[in-house]
């Protein structure tokens, strides 16, 4: 990275403990993180899921009604899950690609912070150049600000989760499909686990379009390793939440 003159510390991902992961869809932890995640959980980590939408659009089969289509998202997830070694998940079942209240949804956010307590929050990278899916862009967003913000005893979500909340530092925020990335691990021996994981999702994707997604993972996988010399990788930005606002040096970190 470049130097700027300042001590600014990475916060060490490979080191959480508890992390809640915040994707706009129901895939977009597995695909982009998966790999990271497993290995955490096989470390002992406790990782829990947050999905904000409800993802319907992308269901292939037009047969299904919205509660068949939810179904079998939920069953992709849930088998996925099982493989990533991921401890509960929760969704706020916000409308796919629709109209939702971003402030809403960030106080949801933070109401999961307060409650689950994660030392490290792990989500899309809002801030990744041509990103045109306002989800991405949005959910991304929501957890920065989230980070921060939690903190704020008159920011109130929950009346049951705030009158017990013992403010605390959260440790990291791990952006993942970043153009700025930071922090690169090495997910080696955990490449045919995300496959695995990557292909339980059929609910959006046919047989073919899968094992394209798996040859683009690949790809990306091998690209972002063999800079480290590693066989796969995936990378991240990875920053403390009190570097996430005013800070014109956020970007060369």
């Amino acid at each position: 990275m470049m130097d700027i003159g300042f001590d600014f510390q990475i916060p060490d991902l490979r080191q959480a403990r508890r992390l809640l992961c915040v994707q706009p869809h129901y895939d977009d932890n597995d695909l982009a993180a998966g790999g990271t995640l497993a290995s955490l959980a096989a470390a002992g980590a406790e990782i829990y899921y947050l999905t904000v939408t409800n993802d319907l659009v992308g269901v292939i089969d037009p047969a299904l009604s919205d509660e068949q289509a939810a179904a079998s998202l939920k069953d992709d997830q849930q088998r996925a899950a099982a493989l990533i070694g991921v401890r509960q998940q929760f969704w706020l079942g916000y409308p796919d690609a629709g109209r939702y209240d971003y402030y809403e949804m960030r106080n949801q956010l933070i109401r999961y912070i307060r409650l689950l307590r994660p030392d490290f929050l792990v989500t899309c990278d809002p801030w990744l150049p041509y990103e045109a899916h306002r989800d991405h862009v949005q959910t991304g967003l929501a957890v920065a600000e989230a980070s921060f913000l939690q903190g704020m005893l008159r920011l109130r979500t929950d009346a049951e989760v705030d009158r017990g909340y013992a403010p605390y530092d959260i440790q990291g925020v791990a952006f993942y499909l970043s153009h700025s990335p930071n922090t690169t691990i090495d997910i080696s021996p955990f490449w045919e686990r995300k496959l695995r994981a990557a292909r339980c999702y059929r609910a959006q994707f046919t047989l073919e379009d899968s094992e394209r997604m798996v040859a683009v993972l690949e790809t990306y996988a091998r690209l972002t390793g063999s800079a480290e010399g590693y066989a796969y990788a995936e990378s991240f930005k990875v920053l403390s939440p009190a570097y996430l606002h005013a800070n014109p040096f956020a970007g060369k970190i």
